[in-house]
């Protein structure tokens, strides 16, 4: 069969040698403009502030040692972190020797309650059904150890009655443990009311200022607290870094042990470049806090009137008066939460639904059910918080993106979930 083919003529053309193909143009790269992100989940974290940023490259240059040495770097160290100290403090019209620096609001909740409690010879603590997640493990904590953790039921608007702390008060009670901003719903208590009946009994006033700090004034002498919960990383400072505000030294016992650090009360070497992004940063946010309040205020009310124009059954979640002015917590119609959440990331638009220290659980938000909604409707709500970054630019692009999103998963959706929420 190979010595027949070979004797077959050629069929096909022959090259001519002195002929030159055109060599082909050169390709062009594909160029894609990048999708301009929108950043609106600042009560899980804010970026880095600009001054943050210029603060901690000067102080990487400057190479600082331990806080706890006593050579000259050791010093030095001291020096920037007792500075980062004041900063905190006069934010919060605290003295400095009352800031207890922490690795973050976690931290701090947790050594505000075990601290506080295990110290004295009370039994009870009472808190609510909305807290976050730091506060609530703490507490199913103590009950495991054989202590009553009493839980306040809130209203529609996720408030805590006054009249209700009252008789949840008695010569039992260690500490109250209450959030002054939702950080799901943004509402704001009555720290005023709650706290006038907490001093009528011999008890604690602990605060979780985390998600309040640099978005409504803070003064422990008004609150009339005796801790305070503060966290760095919701106010433009890096993640990791905390700070306890405690009246006096002896009403907390420590629980982490192993060092002198922070007055005896958290053993290990300080996070020096978080103590400084955080004082840097909340010196800037409450020298700001008038002017930022204001506009994240009048551009979460922008979006929102976008939105409830162009989305049919739209609900928003929370106190509509007594609030942080960054936060919107919706509820979508027709749609599930996660599977908005995720068509939105592919959009650009970064939202959350509800404390990312909850974000990977499944069961929908213990702050909306507790507020009275159905399962269904906190599975389909999502939390848009502004915060330092956020643009009038950016909002509005936010809302025409969210309405574009919203339509193609509502026509997507199963029936059942349709029908769920007619």
């Amino acid at each position: 069969m190979a010595a027949r083919l070979a004797q077959l003529p050629p069929t096909g053309r022959t090259r001519n040698p002195e002929f030159s193909p055109r060599p082909l143009p050169p390709r062009k790269p594909l160029r894609f403009k990048p999708m301009r992100r929108i950043y609106l989940d600042h009560n899980a974290g804010s970026p880095l502030r600009p001054e943050v940023v210029r603060a901690l490259e000067e102080l990487a240059a400057g190479n600082c040692g331990n806080p706890s040495s006593i050579h000259m770097s050791g010093q030095r160290a001291r020096r920037e972190l007792e500075r980062a100290r004041e900063a905190v403090a006069c934010a919060v019209g605290a003295k400095p020797s009352q800031i207890v620096f922490t690795s973050g609001g976690t931290e701090a909740n947790n050594l505000a309650i075990l601290g506080a409690v295990r110290g004295r010879g009370c039994r009870r603590v009472v808190s609510s059904a909305v807290e976050h997640s730091s506060v609530l493990a703490p507490l199913a904590q103590l009950k495991r150890e054989g202590l009553e953790a009493v839980l306040l039921a809130c209203d529609s608007e996720g408030r805590i009655s006054a009249s209700d702390l009252r008789l949840a008060l008695g010569s039992a009670t260690a500490l109250v443990t209450i959030g002054l901003a939702n950080s799901e719903v943004g509402t704001l208590q009555d720290i005023a009311a709650l706290g006038a009946s907490v001093r009528q009994h011999d008890a604690l006033f602990h605060i979780d200022a985390a998600q309040a700090l640099g978005r409504v004034a803070l003064d422990v002498g008004t609150l009339g607290c005796d801790l305070m919960t503060l966290s760095g990383h919701k106010v433009g400072a890096p993640a990791g870094i905390g700070a306890l505000y405690v009246r006096d030294r002896s009403i907390v016992e420590p629980i982490m042990l192993g060092g002198p650090q922070e007055q005896g009360l958290r053993a290990g070497t300080q996070n020096l470049s978080g103590a400084v992004g955080f004082g840097v940063a909340i010196r800037t946010a409450t020298k700001l806090l008038a002017e930022e309040a204001g506009r994240m205020g009048f551009l979460a009310e922008r979006l929102w009137e976008r939105l409830r124009e162009e989305i049919p059954g739209l609900r928003r979640n929370g106190s509509q008066l007594a609030r942080i002015p960054n936060t919107l917590n919706l509820t979508f119609p027709a749609v599930e939460g996660e599977t908005m959440l995720i068509a939105l990331d592919l959009a650009g638009v970064e939202v959350s639904m509800g404390s990312a220290c909850a974000a990977g659980a499944v069961e929908p938000s213990h702050v909306l059910l507790a507020m009275g909604r159905s399962r269904h409707e906190a599975r389909s709500s999502l939390r848009l918080s502004l915060g330092w970054s956020s643009t009038a630019e950016e909002i509005g692009e936010a809302a025409a993106r969210i309405v574009g999103v919203w339509r193609r998963v509502a026509q997507a959706e199963p029936a059942g979930v349709r029908e769920a929420a007619q």
